[in-house]
């Protein structure tokens, strides 16, 4: 070799393709096939539900599996993305998108074990007295300002195979000006007022839609009320104090 000394050692050097691109494109491959995963297991599991049986079991230990699995693939990626010689935000960047799938996978995950109890619920034998039940309420934050999606769902026990008929109704119970409000499901936004109040079902309903909070207004308190009036005549209500689950 030219301007060598003879006799002095030399170091092999091995040259290999520069792909800046191959770190981003692994992490936005694993997220988008791992959410896949999730929302699947979740529709799966809410659908799922039968009559003789709700096999949403095997959801829950396939999220759970993904759920492993993506850790593991946090440390890979990691290893990747420090040999490929990027920056440390694009580091930091590539930490946070994954981290925030697990986080979005752990949501789901006891999501759908609060569905699982639920259902199990809703179909076992009935040894409690006869009445309606109301369970689960969540709140999600909705794509518009200060709009909220809520989910609540209401059973019966002791009612057999027969179908209950009803309504129910939704109020917000907070704060305005420093004076206590309450507003009722069709006072919160048009969305809101175009939510059906009839219920119809054999065994449990799930109640979703999306409602708007008034300017200026804190909530506090969700009351749910429900009644039927076939084949019997049942009322219950429940408070849920406000909290907003994060997406």
């Amino acid at each position: 070799m030219a301007g060598a000394v003879k006799g002095s050692r030399q170091t092999r050097m091995v040259v290999v393709p520069y792909r800046p691109w191959l770190p981003v494109t692994l992490i936005v491959g694993f997220v988008c096939s791992v959410s896949l995963a999730a929302l699947g297991g979740l529709y799966w599991g809410y659908y799922g539900a039968s009559r003789e049986h709700i096999e949403v079991g095997a959801e829950n230990v396939l999220l759970s599996d993904a759920l492993l699995q993506a850790q593991e693939q946090v440390a890979e990626l990691r290893a990747r993305l420090a040999m490929s010689g990027q920056d440390s935000l694009l580091d930091q960047r590539a930490e946070a998108e994954v981290q925030s799938t697990i986080n979005s996978l752990r949501g789901r995950i006891r999501q759908l074990e609060q569905d699982v109890s639920f259902y199990r619920q809703a179909m076992a034998p009935e040894s409690a007295a006869p009445g309606l039940v109301i369970e689960n309420l969540r709140l999600e934050p909705a794509a518009t300002p200060a709009a909220y999606r809520f989910r609540v769902f209401v059973r019966v026990t002791g009612a057999g195979d027969e179908t209950v008929q009803g309504t129910f109704s939704l109020s917000l119970d907070g704060q305005l000006d420093g004076e206590s409000k309450t507003y009722g499901l069709a006072e919160l936004g048009p969305a809101a007022a175009q939510i059906s109040s009839s219920l119809e079902f054999r065994y449990f309903q799930a109640l979703e839609g999306e409602f708007q909070l008034p300017p200026g207004f804190m909530p506090e308190e969700v009351l749910i009320h429900a009644q039927s009036s076939q084949p019997e005549r049942y009322s219950t209500e429940r408070r849920f104090s406000w909290t907003v689950e994060e997406i």
